[in-house]
């Protein structure tokens, strides 16, 4: 079985989770017919997916912070924000 080390994400940047990852996966193995190994599919599939949550997480802030601006001031830039 595929042992995977959880990264925790709350408090990491996107460079610095990249680094780690590339880290944990390690070195990209093939099988004979040129497709990934399982282990290494296995890696790369759990921190893309962790990673999305990195970037989801960092884009609602950016457009919490956009939305923000126009509240309680332009009511149709805040619609169009959402």
């Amino acid at each position: 079985m595929t042992k995977i080390e959880e990264i925790d994400i709350q408090s990491i940047t996107e460079e610095e989770f990249l680094d780690k990852i590339v880290q944990q996966i390690g070195e990209v193995k093939k099988n004979d017919d040129k497709t990934l190994s399982k282990d290494t599919f296995i890696r790369i599939f759990k921190y893309t997916g962790d990673f999305a949550k990195i970037r989801s997480k960092s884009l609602k802030q950016k457009s919490q912070e956009e939305r923000c601006q126009f509240f309680m001031e332009d009511h149709k830039k805040y619609l169009d924000a959402l």
